[in-house]
């Protein structure tokens, strides 16, 4: 389950908004990753990664991307995670940084339905965590 193509930079969620900042080619942001081009090929085939494509179909890989990528290799190399398990932790960062923005903005604006909203997803958040 993939719940939205964000990615995480130092515990924060960077949006899609910001792909753009830098594009690099695979084999450069491979060498930025400190990975290997295939390993890049097989994570954006799994879907950890989603790189823009040029008109040409190449892979385009943004900063933000570069920095998932990061992320992934540290939750692969230093807690021992497989691709599943990296990809529940990248899914539920993306969701409980939802909700607390949800949360957060409810705060201004208290009313049922925001906050049964609030709640919904929460416990969506719970089921799936308990799916696991």
């Amino acid at each position: 389950m993939h719940i939205k193509s964000s990615n995480i930079v130092s515990g924060d969620i960077v949006s899609r908004s910001d792909r753009f900042v830098g594009v690099y080619v695979i084999s450069v942001a491979a060498r930025l990753a400190d990975m290997h081009p295939q390993t890049l090929r097989k994570y954006d085939k799994e879907g950890l990664v989603s790189p823009q494509r040029s008109q040409g179909s190449r892979r385009l890989y943004s900063d933000s991307d570069v920095e998932r990528l990061r992320v992934i290799r540290r939750l692969a190399d230093e807690l021992g995670l497989n691709l599943n398990g990296v990809s529940l932790v990248l899914d539920f960062v993306v969701a409980l940084s939802e909700i607390l923005e949800l949360l957060e903005n409810s705060v201004d604006s208290p009313t049922i339905e925001s906050n049964q909203y609030v709640i919904s997803q929460i416990r969506k958040l719970l089921s799936f965590v308990r799916a696991v």
